[in-house]
């Protein structure tokens, strides 16, 4: 099955049941889109009927397959669309590490405008959202909008540099409290931007005081011309 789950997927397995009674074989398979669609589509007409079944063992079954890639899945958007149905479904209804398992199954996919919507209608609700949207691959306008105002209204005081993240563009916006320049340079470290724009914000915003901080940032993003610049300025 391991080999060729395109023949024997469907000759053995039929039902969240299969999945479940052979989930230590499936965690081996590798993660391609025929094998995530059909395991998903079973998994979700079963949802959908809201048929009993073991949900937290078949969602740590796909997230298993899922975490096979070497790199983010590149799965196609209608096996995406299977995913989110799933995590959409079984998010609220399925215990902590159940909800873990369903995050796994769409971190750095790219979604529609609804279903991020969705993920910003929802996320007081659970830090798993939460994090969907904080950790989303790419910059997103309606992320960004949604940003600004939690920021503003200070939904999030301890995600706040994750936050402020999403929100810079070419510069920190004015109304960005900077009096914690760590987590100012944090925020840069994470933003979605170009990395000379990254690298020259760093160098605007550090001082002697926080340049074990710039360090730190400038060997995990592999920046060395921050390191000469902050040897130079010593």
């Amino acid at each position: 099955m391991i080999f060729e789950p395109s023949e024997l997927l469907p000759r053995y397995i039929k039902s969240t049941h299969d999945i479940y009674k052979n989930s230590s074989i499936l965690k081996l398979l590798p993660c391609t889109n025929f094998t995530i669609r059909y395991l998903a589509h079973i998994v979700l007409t079963d949802v959908e009927a809201r048929k009993r079944f073991r949900r937290v063992e078949c969602l740590k079954g796909l997230r298993a397959i899922v975490r096979n890639c070497k790199g983010p899945p590149q799965l196609k958007p209608e096996i995406i669309r299977l995913l989110f149905g799933i995590y959409k479904k079984l998010i609220f209804e399925v215990p902590e590490n159940g909800q873990w398992a369903a995050s796994v199954l769409i971190k750095d996919q790219l979604l529609t405008d609804e279903e991020i919507q969705w993920l910003i209608e929802n996320c007081k609700q659970s830090m798993h959202l939460l994090n969907r949207l904080l950790l989303y691959p790419e910059r997103h306008p309606a992320i960004m909008i949604w940003a600004e105002k939690a920021y503003k209204a200070r939904e999030f005081p301890d995600r706040e540099g994750e936050i402020i993240a999403l929100i810079i563009q070419d510069d920190i916006p004015l109304y960005v409290n900077q009096s914690d320049i760590n987590l100012i340079l944090k925020a840069i470290s994470r933003a979605r931007v170009p990395d000379v724009t990254k690298e020259a914000l760093l160098k605007k915003y550090s001082n002697h005081e926080n340049y074990d901080t710039l360090l730190d940032i400038a060997l995990r993003l592999k920046m060395p011309s921050l390191i000469r610049y902050m040897i130079a300025e010593v």
